[in-house]
C-alpha cells in the first residue's frame, strides 16, 4: 500500500443500506461533489457475484473503480484492504467511497473498527451512512404496515440502520411532506442513536448537509450492532441472487428501449408467479456505439420505467442483468430465461446468454477477534 502519513491519510467513506436504497446514485453524486473540490476519488464496489451494473456505471462516469465479488466486505476484509492498496498505489486518492453488498450488516464490527484500530496511518474513517428507501421503511418499521419481505429479510434491513452513525432517508423527491414526516418519525423512534437526515440522490437535496457530516472530525462507528448471526444467515439465504450477461443481435435494427421493457415486464411477472419479492432489479443495455439504456425496479409493484434510453434503433448490444429478490434462485433464473425467450419472439432478436449465475449467498461469518486488536 502507498505510504501515507497521519497528515495525509485517505478518507474512507462507506455508504451502506438495503438493496434498492439508491446507493449507487448517491455515491456517484458524492464522487462528483468531491471531484469538484479538486479531490481524487476512488470507488470500491462489492457483490456476491461478478458482473455488476454498478461497477460499469462508476467506470463509465470516469471513476477508478475496484470490485470485490463473491462475498461481502465483512467476510472479505483482506480483499477490501488489497483493493484500497491498489487504488492508493495507482490513483493515489484523497477519498475512497465504498459500497457494500445491499444485504450486508455488522459493518461497524467487521470493517470500520479494524480500519480504525489497524490502519490508523492509512485511513481516516468517516461516519458510517446507511441509506434508506422510505417506502421499504414504511413497510418494515410501521406497526401496521405489511412488508413485502419476510421477517428474516427485514431483520437485516433493521440491523443495517441500527449500526449506522447517519441514517439518510433517500428518494425524498418521491414523497409528499406528510409521508416524509411519518418516515422521519419512524426512523427517529427505531434508531435513536443515529443522526437522521433526508436527501435525494436524484435532485441533490440534503447532500450539502450529508457532506458536512461526512467531513466532520470525530469518531466513526459509534453504534456497533449486536448481530444474531443465526438470524442474519436466515435472512441472507432467503435471498436469491442472479447476475447475467447476454449478447443480443438481429437481422434488422431493433428498439433497445422496448427490448428492456419487454424483458422487465416478463421477469417481474415470472417472479410474482413464483412467489418471489423483488429487492433490486437492474438491467443495462449497451449497443455497438456505446449508447446505453437502463431500467431499475425495487419492488413487485409500480410502473416500470426506463432510467436511460437509446434514441435510435440498435443493431447489436450487450445486456447485463442484476436481480436480487427474496425467493428461490431457480425462480429467478427461470424468470430471466423465459423473459429472454419472450423478447426474442416479440422483437425478432437473438439473445445468447454468455454467463448466468443464480444462487443464494453463503452464510456470513462473524469477524475474527484479531481484526479489532490495535497493531503495534
Amino acid at each position: 500500500m502507498k505510504t501515507l502519513t497521519k497528515s495525509n491519510p485517505i478518507r474512507f467513506i462507506m455508504l451502506g443500506g438495503f438493496l434498492g436504497a439508491g446507493k449507487t446514485t448517491a455515491l456517484l453524486r458524492l464522487a462528483r461533489i468531491y471531484t469538484k473540490r479538486g479531490l481524487r476519488v476512488g470507488i470500491i464496489t462489492n457483490d456476491q457475484a461478478e458482473g455488476m451494473v454498478d461497477t460499469l456505471a462508476y467506470r463509465e462516469a470516469g471513476f477508478t473503480t475496484e470490485e470485490i465479488p463473491a462475498g461481502c466486505f465483512c467476510c472479505h476484509f483482506e480483499k477490501l484492504i488489497e483493493a484500497s492498496g491498489r487504488l492508493a498505489d495507482g490513483l493515489k486518492p484523497d477519498i475512497i467511497l465504498a459500497e457494500p453488498v445491499g444485504s450486508c450488516t455488522d459493518l461497524v464490527n467487521a470493517v470500520i473498527t479494524p480500519l480504525k484500530s489497524l490502519y490508523t496511518d492509512q485511513f481516516v474513517v468517516a461516519p458510517y451512512v446507511a441509506l434508506l428507501d422510505p417506502i421499504h421503511a414504511l413497510e418494515a418499521l410501521s406497526v401496521t404496515g405489511a412488508t413485502g419481505f419476510s421477517r428474516k429479510v427485514t431483520y437485516i434491513y433493521k440491523m443495517q440502520q441500527n449500526e449506522a452513525d447517519i441514517v439518510a432517508i433517500n428518494k425524498t423527491d418521491q414523497l409528499d411532506p406528510a409521508k416524509l414526516e411519518r418516515v422521519e418519525a419512524l426512523v427517529a423512534q427505531n434508531f435513536p442513536r443515529a443522526t437522521c437526515l433526508s436527501v435525494s440522490a436524484i435532485t441533490g437535496a440534503g447532500f450539502d448537509r450529508l457532506v458536512s457530516l461526512l467531513d466532520e472530525p470525530g469518531e466513526a462507528g459509534l453504534n456497533p450492532a449486536q448481530v444474531d448471526y443465526k438470524r442474519y444467515t436466515e435472512g441472507e439465504i432467503a435471498l436469491g441472487w442472479l447476475n447475467a450477461q447476454v449478447a443480443v443481435s438481429a437481422a434488422a435494427p431493433w428498439d433497445g428501449n422496448a427490448f428492456l421493457m419487454v424483458v422487465a415486464q416478463s421477469v417481474r411477472a415470472g417472479l410474482i408467479m413464483g412467489g418471489a419479492q423483488i429487492a433490486h432489479f437492474k438491467m443495462r443495455l449497451v449497443d455497438e456505439q456505446g449508447r446505453e439504456a437502463a431500467l431499475h425496479a425495487t419492488s413487485n409493484e409500480g410502473t416500470l420505467a426506463l432510467a436511460q434510453c437509446i434514441d435510435t434503433p440498435v443493431s447489436t448490444g450487450r445486456l447485463v442483468v442484476n436481480l436480487r429478490a427474496e425467493g428461490n434462485p431457480e425462480t429467478l433464473q427461470q424468470s430471466v430465461e423465459t423473459a429472454l425467450k419472450a423478447v426474442e419472439m416479440a422483437l425478432e432478436v437473438d439473445c445468447s446468454i454468455e454467463r448466468c449465475e443464480a444462487f443464494a449467498p453463503n452464510p456470513p461469518s462473524p469477524p475474527p477477534p484479531e481484526r479489532n486488536r490495535i497493531r503495534t
